[in-house]
C-alpha cells in the first residue's frame, strides 16, 4: 500500500506538515543540471522488511527538511580526499561530517568516514568554486545512517540565481499530491570555510521509496549522467541505471514499460495504461507545465527518475533537477508564457507526452490535469512562501562568496520569480480550452 504520511508545505506558514489523507485516490494508481546525475555507487541491497499492518513512526529526517529549519553542515575533507576529488570528482572519498542543529555545540552530531563526491553536469563546479555535493553515510561503514538517511543531496543552485526555484517547485508537486523530494536550504562549511547557501534536497533513492510505499523497494531507475535526453525507447535501454535491487539485476520490467509505450498508436493509451499510472504521469506533466519545467521529462525527456510501484505493478514518474523553472532558461527569464503543450521547450518532448498528444483521449485527460494543477497553484500562497524563504536565507546569501552571481543579479532573478507567480495563472488559463 502507499504510505500517505507525505510531508508538504503548509503554504500559509511554510512549516512542514504531515498530510494524513486516507484517500486511496491520492496516488491513483513524486540535468543538463545537477539533478540528473546518477550515483556511481548505488546500493545493491536494501532493507525491505516494513510491516504494513503496524504504525510506522515518523522518520527522523522530517526535522532536517522542516521549512522553518536552516540546517548547518560541516564537511571535513582531508588533503588526500581533496586531491581525489580534483582528479575524479564523481567518485566517493572519505570525509568527516557534522550537523549543527542549534547554536549549542552540545547538540552537534558528528560522523566519521562518510562518503563525499561532487555532483552536477551543466551545474558542475570544482571544489575551489561552489560544487554540489553528494554525501553517502554508508559508503565505508555498512548500515551507517544519519537521521534515517543513507544520503544527502546538496545542490549548488548555480543555474538559479534566485536560489528559490527548487524549493518552491517541489512544493507545488507535493501540494498536487505527487511523490516529490522534500527541500529546504542549508548552510555548508568545508574545512571551516563558509561555502554558502545550498538547496538541501531529499535524495530519490531506496530510502525515499521505502518511506512512501509498502511493499518496497521496486526498481528505481535513473538515466546515465554520461548522456543527455534519454527516453523510454529500447535504443536507450543501456543508458538507464538501476538504483535499487542491483543484486537481482532484473530490468525486464523496464523493457516491458518501453514495449507498452512504443506499440501501435491506435492502442497506445490502453497499452501504456497496463505499465504506467496514467493519472500520476499526467498530473506530473501538468505540474511541469504550470511551473514551466521546460527541461523536465515532458518538455525535454530530461531530469527524471522512474519507479516500478510493486503493489499495482505500474511505473511512476518522479521529478528531479527543477532549478530551471518559474520562467528561467539558461539564466534568462524567457518562459513567462511557456506553452502547456511543450511546444516552446525548444527540445524534443518525452515520447510518452509526444504520443499522448496524438491521442485525443489521452491529451484531453492531460488538459484536465493541467486544470487541476492550476487550481492547486492558485490555492497556494507562493508569494508569501517566497517572502518567507528570502527572509530566512537573506543574510547568509549576502555572505556567500562562492555563489557565481552577484547579489543584484540574485534580486533581479527573485523579481522574475515573483512576476511568474503573479502572472502564470492567467497565461495557463488562456491556453486551456
Amino acid at each position: 500500500m502507499i504510505n500517505t504520511l507525505i510531508p508538504t508545505f503548509t503554504t500559509a506558514s511554510l512549516i512542514l506538515a504531515i498530510a494524513c489523507s486516507n484517500d486511496s485516490e491520492l496516488f491513483p494508481d513524486g540535468d543538463p543540471d545537477g539533478g540528473n546525475d546518477s550515483d556511481p555507487d548505488s546500493d545493491s541491497t536494501v532493507d525491505s522488511d516494513s510491516d504494513s499492518d503496524s504504525e510506522t513512526p515518523a522518520p527522523e529526517f522530517l526535522v532536517l527538511y522542516d521549512q522553518a529549519h536552516l540546517p548547518v553542515f560541516e564537511l571535513t575533507i582531508s588533503a588526500e580526499c581533496i586531491s581525489a576529488l580534483d582528479s575524479e570528482p564523481f567518485q566517493y572519498c572519505s570525509c568527516g561530517f557534522e550537523y549543527r542543529p542549534t547554536q549549542d555545540p552540545g547538540d552537534n552530531v558528528a560522523l566519521d568516514n562518510v562518503g563525499i563526491r561532487l555532483k552536477g553536469r551543466a551545474s558542475f563546479q570544482p571544489l575551489n568554486q561552489k560544487p554540489g555535493f553528494k554525501v553517502k553515510f554508508d559508503a565505508y561503514i555498512d548500515g551507517q545512517r544519519f537521521m534515517d538517511l543513507r544520503r544527502l543531496t546538496l545542490n549548488n543552485m548555480t543555474q538559479d540565481p534566485s536560489m528559490v526555484r527548487e524549493r518552491l517547485g517541489y512544493a507545488v508537486f507535493r501540494e498536487m499530491g505527487l511523490e516529490a523530494p522534500l527541500c529546504n536550504h542549508a548552510l555548508v562549511y568545508v574545512n571551516g570555510e563558509y561555502y554558502g547557501v545550498y538547496a538541501n534536497l531529499q535524495t530519490l533513492d531506496d530510502e525515499f521509496v521505502e518511506w512512501l510505499f509498502d511493499p518496497a523497494p521496486g526498481n528505481l531507475y535513473d538515466t546515465s549522467s554520461e548522456e543527455y535526453f534519454v527516453d523510454l525507447e529500447l535504443d536507450w535501454l543501456p543508458w538507464f541505471e538501476l538504483e535499487t535491487n542491483q543484486d537481482a539485476g532484473d530490468t525486464s520490467d523496464l523493457v516491458n514499460l518501453m514495449n507498452g509505450i512504443n506499440g501501435p498508436i491506435a492502442s497506445f493509451f490502453q497499452d501504456a495504461g497496463f505499465v504506467l499510472d496514467w493519472e500520476q504521469w499526467l498530473r506530473e506533466g501538468a505540474v511541469q507545465a504550470i511551473i514551466a519545467d521546460w527541461d523536465g521529462y515532458f518538455g525535454a525527456k530530461n531530469n527524471y527518475k522512474i519507479y516500478h510501484e510493486l503493489e499495482r505493478d505500474l511505473f511512476l514518474l518522479f521529478p528531479w533537477g527543477i532549478d530551471q523553472t518559474f520562467g528561467i532558461a539558461d539564466g534568462a527569464y524567457v518562459h513567462q508564457d511557456y506553452e502547456i503543450d511543450g511546444s516552446t521547450s525548444n527540445r524534443e518532448n518525452g515520447i510518452v507526452f509526444e504520443r499522448c498528444k496524438e491521442v485525443p483521449e489521452c491529451y484531453d485527460l492531460y488538459l484536465e490535469k493541467v486544470s487541476e494543477a492550476l487550481t492547486v497553484w492558485e490555492s497556494m500562497d507562493l508569494d508569501g512562501d517566497l517572502d518567507f524563504i528570502i527572509d530566512q536565507i537573506e543574510d547568509h546569501v549576502d555572505q556567500d562568496a562562492h555563489k557565481p552571481y552577484s547579489n543584484s543579479q540574485r534580486m533581479a532573478s527573485i523579481e522574475d520569480v515573483r512576476d511568474f507567480i503573479e502572472n502564470r495563472a492567467d497565461s495557463v488559463s488562456a491556453q486551456l480550452p
